[in-house]
């Protein structure tokens, strides 16, 4: 039986009051008891603060509950850095004040590490929800539960950031252990970048059960990025900076996957360009077209591509019928799960 070390859940916070509470009801009643809560607000002018005040005189004497504030925004990576220093757990995680964790989500993944030393991350997968908490229907990414070593996991990265922090739990020292490989600050992938320098540097495991509650909706980052396309640039950034990152910790199984994952940015500009044109962002998803074509030789000739081209130089009666084909289709979620990666132990 293991023991039960204590856990740092970090709540970084920036004016989602209306989701908020949801969030940190699930945090301070995990079936996991030795924990603490480090909330710190990044100057919100919603009423987050009232209510995060408000939690810590209920859970207060229950475990050590900090609130903070910062004077002025300081940006969501700051943010998270001024948790990280104040966390004392042997493990770690950052939980999104619009997200939530299933009741054992901390039991089940401290439970990973301890029984196995060299796991530095775990990842459960993760239940999607829109503004109104309705679901939406996704596959889990792989089919099975499992640990793998870093370097078949940084693999898999080069082709896909997978886990968002609130779908994680790290070994601290394990976090503090990767932050040599990162020389860069990314403006929206910093989950992304932050899981392939772990898996640099420990063995990375996966739950297939959907632990993780994720708000989708468009007061995201990611979907503020994807209008301006700076999501699809620093894309393709991050994939050379793990090209390098891969080299300094001796991986060669991430750089075997560099065009790969370079053509897959050209499948990424067609479902933006579709996302863009059922926004009615006609010009930007225009842009995406030709950025896909840079990106992956031959794509002119696939279908999505030919759909997409026909809708943005039709009519606008038959551009209205187009779209409403596009809006029925389900080419954007997930409906299959992947086997796990080179050399895997189940769980």
């Amino acid at each position: 039986m293991y023991k039960f070390p204590l856990v740092s859940i970090c709540i970084p916070n920036y004016n989602y009051a209306q989701y908020l509470e949801h969030c940190l009801d699930s945090a301070c009643n995990q079936s996991y008891k030795n924990i603490e809560i480090l909330f710190n607000d990044n100057a919100s002018t919603d009423y987050s603060w009232d209510i995060a005040v408000n939690y810590k005189k209920k859970y207060g004497k229950k475990f050590y509950f900090s609130v903070g504030q910062n004077k002025y925004n300081v940006g969501s990576d700051a943010n998270c850095v001024q948790l990280m220093n104040k966390a004392q757990g042997k493990y770690m995680m950052f939980l999104s004040s619009d997200d939530a964790i299933n009741y054992d989500f901390i039991s089940n993944c401290v439970e990973v590490m301890e029984k196995h030393p060299t796991v530095g991350l775990v990842m459960t997968d993760i239940k999607e929800i829109d503004e109104q908490n309705f679901l939406v229907e996704r596959s889990p990414f792989f089919n099975k539960s499992f640990f793998c070593p870093g370097e078949d996991m940084a693999a898999v990265y080069m082709m896909a950031g997978i886990a968002v922090p609130s779908q994680c739990l790290m070994r601290r020292s394990s976090k503090l252990n990767s932050l040599r490989f990162i020389n860069y600050s990314p403006l929206v992938a910093g989950d992304w970048l932050a899981n392939f320098a772990l898996s640099c540097v420990c063995d990375v495991a996966y739950l297939k059960e959907a632990m993780t509650e994720y708000r989708v909706h468009r007061t995201n980052e990611t979907s503020e990025s994807e209008k301006n396309m700076t999501a699809i640039y620093e894309h393709y950034l991050l994939i050379n900076i793990f090209m390098r990152m891969a080299n300094n910790a001796g991986f060669t199984k991430p750089q075997q996957r560099y065009h790969e994952a370079v053509e897959k940015l050209g499948n990424m500009c067609l479902r933006y360009a579709r996302k863009m044109l059922l926004n009615n962002e006609v010009d930007i998803a225009q842009k995406y077209l030709k950025l896909s074509e840079i990106f992956k030789k031959g794509i002119t000739s696939e279908e999505l591509y030919l759909q997409l081209n026909s809708c943005i130089n039709a009519g606008n009666e038959q551009k209205q019928l187009l779209l409403a084909q596009m809006a029925s289709s389900d080419i954007i979620r997930r409906t299959v799960s992947y086997d796990p990666p080179e050399n895997f132990v189940a769980l």
